[in-house]
């Protein structure tokens, strides 16, 4: 196997004289990251660490190993789920398959047994190498709606990916992805990425702010004073460790580059500008995206969003948007103000609030895309002039 499978143990009860994860540590597939007998606990790390398989001892009195089956079906339905039990009772077995559980085990553990019902689940998933997919977003001017894109793609993948989702708010001055879900978190990315601190998996998922169930917030810092204590160093680490968290990563961007900025970018799956059809928003973000270039953005992984658009106001057309950055756009937003709005006033995402509005399809629709990885095609035609070229050749 190129990687080893990630495994998490759960047993409530001893099985007996040998310790329950021994015959998982002996074996040279696995990398065991953890055993808990507290059933919230093994709640709490599936819903924030992604594995690829979990073992659980299904010898207790009550139903807690069954209920394990159910929760890591439900919240990672790929990840192999091995049921462990001293009884070979039929019943159990088949309640135990009809749960979720896909492997079964005798206890006390038969080598071979054991190593085969590992390399069956092996076979049939690709394991979790760090494979976490970062989405970052960033505004080419105040007020286009950039913070407002984040949070609710944030929903709209975790919901895709019926996983929780990470999303970091990296305007560390001026960030308001907390209040845009009415959210006031205990711990910020002043707490997290500072110089000497340990980060590692299970750091992240207790400084996490856990909001509307299935998104994991890392908010800016609750004041300026912290902001310049976060490092890129550890920023770098920071987002190294949630990418092997999370299915997806969303990161709401400043529209200033520096040293976290080039920490968010790097490795980032895609970049999305958005911008809306005015002159001074489309300049801005053709310096964006060259600024991006230059900090080795590929320049593939880059897209253009236009938001707001209003079908008969706007002077510009989306064509020659396209024309312009030789491109097509990667999706519109329609203007929603009502909707947009009355979710941020609630603080709540339009996922929950307003599931039908234009704006919240539009922005299900570029989930979609990312979910399924699709990009832009390479170039429409060169430009063949129009309004836009000639105000931004002005410029």
């Amino acid at each position: 196997m190129a990687h080893k499978l990630k495994l998490c143990l759960f047993s409530v009860v001893s099985p007996g004289d040998m310790p329950f994860a021994a015959p998982f540590e002996a074996l040279d597939q696995v990398t065991v990251l953890g055993e808990t007998a507290d059933i919230e606990e093994f709640r709490e790390g599936m819903r924030t660490t992604k594995v690829d398989a979990v073992a659980i001892n299904l010898d207790d009195d009550g139903d807690l190993g069954f209920e394990a089956i159910e929760y890591t079906h439900k919240v990672q339905p790929n990840c192999g789920i091995i049921g462990v039990s001293s009884n070979s009772d039929p019943t159990k077995i088949i309640r135990a398959m009809r749960t979720g559980c896909n492997q079964f085990v005798h206890w006390p553990v038969d080598e071979t047994d054991l190593r085969d019902a590992v390399n069956r689940i092996a076979a049939t998933r690709q394991v979790s190498a760090p494979s976490g997919k970062r989405i970052c977003i960033i505004g080419s001017s105040g007020g286009v709606g950039a913070t407002t894109v984040s949070c609710n793609l944030a929903m709209e993948l975790a919901a895709l990916a019926e996983a929780p989702c990470g999303l970091v708010d990296m305007d560390l001055e001026f960030g308001d992805v907390a209040c845009a879900f009415d959210s006031e978190p205990k711990y910020t990315l002043a707490d997290i990425c500072v110089d000497g601190q340990q980060i590692d998996k299970e750091f992240l998922a207790k400084a996490a702010e856990i909001v509307h169930d299935n998104i994991a917030l890392f908010a800016r810092p609750h004041d300026v004073e912290g902001a310049r204590s976060v490092s890129p160093e550890a920023t770098t680490q920071t987002f190294q460790v949630l990418n092997d968290m999370y299915p997806f990563v969303v990161v709401d961007l400043p529209r200033t580059f520096s040293f976290l900025s080039a920490a968010a970018v790097q490795a980032a799956e895609r970049v999305l500008v958005i911008s809306q059809l005015s002159v001074a928003s489309i300049r801005n973000a053709t310096r964006i995206f060259q600024i991006l270039q230059q900090m080795s953005v590929p320049a593939d992984h880059i897209e253009v969003v236009l938001n707001r658009y209003k079908a008969n106001f706007e002077r510009i057309t989306p064509s020659e948007v396209e024309s312009h950055f030789q491109r097509p756009i990667f999706a519109t937003i329609p203007n929603d103000y009502r909707h947009v709005q009355a979710a941020l006033d609630l603080g709540a995402p339009m996922y929950s609030e307003s599931p039908d509005s234009p704006a919240r399809l539009a922005i299900q629709g570029i989930a979609q895309r990312l979910f399924n990885n699709e990009t832009s095609s390479d170039a429409p035609a060169p430009s063949q002039g129009g309004l836009l070229s000639r105000i931004l050749r002005r410029g």
